[in-house]
């Protein structure tokens, strides 16, 4: 069943609503060169998450730098508030209120939020690149040549804000099994995300990674997709999978073969679209790992594809309200039954993190129940594994900043036991990036990060059960800034 992005639909329908275009309605865009579209009445107070996150998804595409990523923020707020509006003025249409007369595609390009991205993008590369002492809203004003060229400054904080929030929602990682050659031990994946795509892994042999890091696809996961990981077709092996998002929805998988991953093979043609967040974990409980996605909006929904074991069935609601905007969801087999449950942290003050589960019946997800009532509070990162090896999924949660330390509460089956206890206390510092993994093959999760800065080591913490010992150097390089790291 195809659905619509909820959040871009909405935005379009608010605004057509009010603002009727000169032309029929059933003309289509690209056959309407001379037609100009009435002036919008007025912008929607608020952003569209969706169309932040596909700005924030093309920048990182690009590699753009802060400054250029924030210069699309800077632009898209003061254009349209950073939605997709089909009216403007003149003939200005879309995030950016661009002008297809002026060269910037037709219409129907620059009503895809994908295109515009591109097209601003792009030219504020370049723009950075020819004026190093520009500022965001000066490179945003050398793209967009406003008569009002000020304005892009003037509202810094607030893009800075939307930036960080889009960011977050791209960067959302609950925690999925890495063991892509079937020997029992959590392997590292690091995925390119530029213009090469490549994918690069370096397998456990218990108490390290192995070696230099060797490409197990040359292109899979461009910038922008969520890249992760799952063993989609039953055999043993975890496979790659990449939710393309934007206008297309396409879910990609490239199967492991113990050596390599297979060619990128569309499994899904319309599955987590716009800022929804994907997922994947075995939710029926039959061996292979499905697909999830979150609508991440007021909604809240929960949708299911399950796997055939060469493709995933079409998308099904499983649940109405779970994780809705501003939580942080994941999945994981919490009671321990062979099928993963629904976990989301509100993220709220430390009077208000709570942690929700909704367990899997097979077919459908039952009600959100509260499992522990202050865990990962703010902005720190959660992360979803079974760390004390007894078959159920635990949490952890890192706090990554000068404390560096690490929490967990583990699950009883039928809540996360008792109050938050730390399993280490220096692990995970700011800009670093947290996983969990069955590193040593011992059936118990361990902690992992990603330095990323200008080290690129990554280091692991034994998981005794009741602990995390100290963090060893397990690879001195590996997962660039930029990459996306398992």
């Amino acid at each position: 069943m195809r659905r619509i992005p909820l959040a871009l639909v909405a935005a379009l329908c608010a605004t057509v609503a009010a603002v009727a275009p000169t032309a029929p309605a059933s003309a289509s865009t690209s056959d309407m060169p001379a037609v100009t579209l009435a002036a919008c009445p007025s912008i929607p107070a608020g952003h569209d998450p969706a169309v932040t996150t596909i700005v924030y998804r093309v920048a990182r595409n690009f590699n753009a730098n802060d400054k250029v990523t924030l210069s699309a923020f800077e632009a898209g707020w003061v254009e349209s508030h950073l939605n997709n509006l089909p009216c403007g003025d003149k003939t200005s249409l879309g995030v950016f209120q661009q002008r297809w007369d002026y060269g910037w595609g037709t219409q129907e390009q620059i009503m895809d939020p994908v295109y515009a991205s591109t097209q601003y993008v792009t030219r504020a590369i370049t723009c950075d690149r020819n004026n190093p002492g520009y500022s965001a809203g000066q490179v945003a004003q050398c793209v967009q040549r406003s008569g009002f060229p000020d304005r892009y400054d003037q509202v810094a904080a607030k893009a800075r804000t939307l930036l960080n929030e889009a960011a977050r929602t791209a960067a959302i990682a609950g925690g999925s099994p890495t063991d892509v050659n079937g020997d029992g031990r959590d392997d590292i994946l690091t995925f390119t995300q530029n213009a090469l795509a490549d994918v690069y892994v370096s397998t456990s042999t218990g108490t390290a990674f192995a070696g230099t890091s060797v490409k197990w696809n040359d292109f899979f996961s461009i910038g922008g997709e969520t890249a992760t990981t799952g063993d989609v077709n039953g055999d043993g092996k975890d496979d790659i999978i990449t939710f393309a998002h934007s206008n297309t929805g396409d879910v990609y998988v490239g199967l492991s073969t113990g050596t390599s991953f297979a060619g990128g093979a569309k499994w899904h043609d319309w599955f987590a679209p716009g800022a929804e967040i994907g997922a994947v974990g075995d939710v029926n409980g039959d061996g292979k790992d499905d697909i999830v996605a979150f609508t991440h909006n007021p909604s809240g929904d929960v949708y299911v594809a399950l796997s055939t074991g060469t493709s995933f069935g079409p998308g099904q609601k499983w649940h109405e309200f779970f994780a809705p905007s501003g939580e942080y969801p994941a999945v994981g087999d919490v009671n321990g039954d062979g099928r993963a449950d629904l976990i989301t942290f509100t993220q709220g003050s430390a009077s208000a993190a709570d942690v929700i589960v909704a367990l899997s019946t097979g077919t459908s997800f039952g009600p959100g129940l509260k499992w522990h009532d202050l865990f990962a509070v703010g902005t720190e990162l959660p992360r979803v594994g079974d760390v004390n090896g007894d078959g159920k999924a635990d949490i952890v949660t890192f706090t990554c900043d000068a404390n560096a330390d690490v929490y967990a509460a583990v699950s009883n089956g039928a809540a996360f036991v008792g109050t938050t206890v730390k399993w280490n206390d220096f692990f995970c510092t700011a800009g670093e990036f947290p996983y969990l993994a069955d590193a040593n093959g011992d059936g118990k999760d361990d902690i992992v990060v990603f330095t990323k800065g200008a080290t690129n080591d990554v280091y692991v913490g034994i998981s005794t059960g009741t602990g995390f010992l100290g963090g060893a150097k397990w690879h001195d390089f590996f997962g660039l800034n930029g990459e996306a790291t398992l």
